[in-house]
């Protein structure tokens, strides 16, 4: 093979094989990451803007209580608390929605959904729209209620609007442990590209970097894992990596970190002998939903009070103004304010019309934007002078293809999620020869970046068990 045989390769280095690779590299293994990007980071993507970083993929650090991002960054001092945001209803007219209303509409769907039988194979979907028709409070205004579901169903992204077996399940509720404390930790303009300054050693003191190493512009194209028996201790690789480049790569071990969507489309021809029906069945039936962001940079803050949030509540009416190129508006569902940045407005979008506005030209994309900001904002707000329009694109990104996994309603009905996708693939004597991580393979904390870390940690330590026995 040329290349000295190593203990583990580490497939994809985002937050997950970032993580696995510190674990490695402080247990004395012998590691090396390969990353098909020419960066590191994954969904992590922190851009710089100005003196600061903008994040196009995780942003916050969600909660304090067992999150390994907590951990590490709250005692470095990195993190900052959010104040509590100025609320505003809208419907896409551009009028106010009564906030008392409003409100109350919310709990009604919070409390639905939060009483709701989870230990069955529905979905939240199907949950909040049966409720729609037999709660009192959703029954008052029909045509209000159903402008805030549809808002609920892209806030919540629960999918499963074309084919209801891929939407978000309640049993998937029970399964995700949120983490207590405060859900909006932002990073101070640092940019949550900050973990892997911690997970390399680069910070506080950038002399002590970890000599970890980390090959860019890796594509995998070939896992083979079942290529000698298994005698560990004879320095045999168990595992051969061919990369697009033709590099080869060899291990006892592999973990792989890439996306549930990345391994739906090449985990037939990744992976040599094939992967086993149980895994096929995991990833095909866990969901990546796309979540997009959409940054509007104004001359000026004009929003009354900061931090802000609109919600927009669609109705038919205003829809059929848009043109059908035009339809992805109409799937953006809210817009915040962003801490350190004062001129910033998020816009949140979400599943189809995400997708399709990942496919829009540069110029119908920003001129789509600033028509929806005229019909929703020019009513009731002075807008100043738009500076920028930025957008995330994870759908159409080859190495993502979507934000983040979820369980669905197919898993269910077959038993497969993120604890039968984390389980390795064994050789000889119980050997994990292929170990997966990633967030989508997080038992409890899946859909975050917290989750990626915690499973690179999991496999890691699995593997440094075995070795050093």
């Amino acid at each position: 093979m040329g290349a000295p045989v190593m203990d583990v390769i580490v497939v994809g280095c985002g937050a997950s094989g970032i993580a696995a690779l510190r674990k490695l590299h402080d247990n004395g293994l012998r590691a090396i990451g390969l990353e098909a990007a020419d960066r590191i980071g994954g969904r992590i993507l922190s851009i710089p803007f100005g003196n600061k970083y903008l994040d196009f993929g995780a942003a916050w650090c969600h909660g304090e209580k067992d999150n390994k991002v907590f951990e590490m960054a709250n005692k470095l001092d990195l993190l900052g608390r959010s104040e509590p945001d100025d609320k505003w209803f809208l419907f896409s007219n551009g009028d106010p929605v009564p906030d008392e209303t409003s409100q109350g509409i919310l709990q009604a769907l919070n409390d639905e959904l939060s009483k709701a039988n989870k230990n069955n194979t529905l979905s939240i979907s199907e949950c909040i729209r049966k409720a729609a028709k037999t709660n009192s409070v959703l029954r008052k205004d029909p045509s209000l209620t159903q402008s805030f579901v549809e808002w609920f169903e892209r806030d919540k992204q629960v999918g499963g609007q074309v084919d209801p077996k891929k939407g978000k399940s309640l049993r998937g509720l029970d399964e995700m442990r949120v983490c207590e404390g405060d859900f909006m930790l932002h990073w101070k303009g640092r940019g949550y590209k900050t973990i892997f300054d911690i997970l390399l050693n680069k910070y506080p003191d950038a002399s002590k970097e970890l000599p970890i190493q980390i090959h860019l512009n890796k594509e995998v194209e070939i896992i083979k894992w079942k290529t000698n028996k298994p005698e560990i201790d004879s320095g045999k690789p168990l595992v051969q990596i061919k990369c697009k480049d033709g590099s080869l790569y060899a291990a006892k071990s592999v973990i792989v970190t890439v996306s549930v969507g990345v391994l739906k489309e090449r985990h037939d021809i990744l992976f040599n002998p094939p992967l086993p029906k149980e895994k096929i069945n995991a990833i095909n039936n866990l969901q990546l939903c796309v979540l997009d962001k959409i940054y509007v940079e104004f001359d000026k803050a004009w929003w009354p009070k900061a931090p802000a949030s609109f919600t927009v509540l669609w109705t038919d009416r205003d829809k059929s103004k848009f043109s059908t190129n035009e339809k992805w508006l109409t799937e953006i569902f809210s817009f915040i304010s962003i801490d350190n940045y004062p001129n910033i407005l998020l816009a949140w979008i979400y599943g189809d019309g995400a997708v399709q506005m990942e496919k829009v030209n540069e110029e119908d994309f920003k001129n789509g934007v600033m028509k929806l900001l005229k019909v929703l904002f020019g009513k009731q707000f002075k807008m100043s002078p738009v500076k920028s329009v930025m957008r995330s694109q994870w759908a159409s990104n080859p190495l993502a293809r979507g934000s983040y996994s979820y369980r669905s309603v197919a898993s269910e009905e077959i038993g497969c999620g993120a604890v039968e996708l984390s389980e390795p693939l064994y050789h000889g004597d119980n050997f994990p020869v292929v170990c997966f991580g990633g967030e989508a393979t997080s038992h409890h904390q899946h859909a975050s970046a917290h989750g990626a870390i915690e499973a690179g940690f999991r496999e890691a330590m699995r593997l440094v068990d075995k070795l050093k026995k």
